[in-house]
């Protein structure tokens, strides 16, 4: 087979080996522009994450709920924004508290006990900060990783299923909570500054 192919009946003829060559260059810099975009969804998912295991310690009571589900939000609009999707916050919080919902009631009762566990001074307010910023870190990684792969494949905030999504959003929990392990916890701290 001929590397040359007519374009039509006339005298002009293409090179495919200069059509490969562009195409391969182009999908070259499609797979840049992707590895890339990831790149900064991922560093977005990392940095709100902390944002949130901050917020969990808060030292009022109920009130590091709220501001951890702020800090969910303004991830899902920051990756809206980076995936180019539309965003609606009635949207977004809905799927949000969907996600969340589905950790149980098991999940969620630890969490609301421990952030109880606040108005119980000096104890309580230990054993909330050591255990409701990496539940929260937790639920933040996998909301983030969830619509990091929906938006990924060319979803929006109109067509989210959580329904189909939340054994995925369980299993990315349950990463979660061993990634903020390590990255919250005082001996991460330690081993990363003698890294």
């Amino acid at each position: 087979m001929s590397d040359q192919l007519p374009a039509q009946s006339n005298d002009v003829v293409i090179d495919a080996s200069s059509v490969n060559e562009s195409a391969s260059s182009e999908s070259a810099g499609a797979n840049y522009e992707i590895e890339a975009r990831f790149a900064k969804a991922s560093e977005m998912v990392k940095r709100n994450m902390l944002w949130a295991a901050g917020a969990g310690v808060l030292p009022v009571p109920m009130l590091e709920l709220v501001a951890i589900t702020a800090v969910e939000l303004k991830l899902v609009k920051e990756l809206a924004d980076l995936y180019g999707a539309d965003y609606r916050k009635d949207l977004a919080k809905a799927a949000v508290l969907s996600l969340i919902g589905s950790l149980g009631s098991v999940t969620l009762g630890k969490m609301i006990a421990m952030s109880s566990l606040r108005a119980i001074p000096v104890f309580g307010h230990a054993v909330a900060v050591a255990s409701v910023p990496a539940l929260s870190a937790a639920i933040t990684y996998a909301i983030g990783k969830v619509f990091v792969a929906h938006f990924e494949a060319g979803g929006s905030l109109l067509d989210f299923d959580s329904a189909k999504v939340r054994e995925y959003f369980r299993s990315e929990f349950a990463n979660g909570i061993k990634v903020a392990k390590a990255t919250i916890t005082p001996d991460s701290a330690k081993n990363g500054a003698a890294a």
